[in-house]
């Protein structure tokens, strides 16, 4: 999904009807972060709050509107199902919600239990959603 950044960042963006003001948690190496953190920024967007793993997700969620979970499983080994974000640290991260919740699982496969989706006010999009967004994106432009 790094090859898709802006697109990203612009599908975020029409979902929070603006990024301007909005709180953003980045869940990944720093070289993932980074141009995500860059157009969030040129955004508008208030605070970002940056993590290598979902550790403190729970206590970050009740202060963010968008969640970018971009884990690096090749690099994690044995150590990948740890980094499996369940629904319930969601669901616990959520509790008295009354705002939306957009989570881009920017992983290759997924890394957010998908019954997240089904949360009150949460918005999940799972990587087979974001690659058949961005296939349709990319069919239109070659048709133009």
């Amino acid at each position: 999904m790094q090859h898709f950044v802006p697109e990203i960042v612009s599908i975020a963006e029409a979902c929070l009807g603006g990024l301007r003001g909005r709180s953003a948690l980045l869940i990944g190496s720093e070289i993932q972060r980074q141009p995500y953190k860059m157009l969030l920024q040129q955004a508008g967007i208030k605070s970002i709050y940056q993590e290598e793993t979902p550790q403190r997700l729970t206590a970050l969620l009740p202060y963010t509107q968008l969640l970018m979970n971009m884990p690096d499983l090749s690099r994690q080994g044995d150590a990948v199902p740890n980094l499996q974000i369940s629904a319930a640290a969601i669901a616990q991260g959520c509790a008295g919600r009354r705002t939306p919740l957009v989570i881009f699982d920017l992983a290759e496969t997924s890394s957010i239990e998908e019954l997240a989706g089904l949360l009150p006010a949460v918005c999940l999009y799972t990587p087979d959603d974001l690659r058949s967004i961005l296939a349709r994106k990319l069919f239109r432009m070659t048709l133009v």
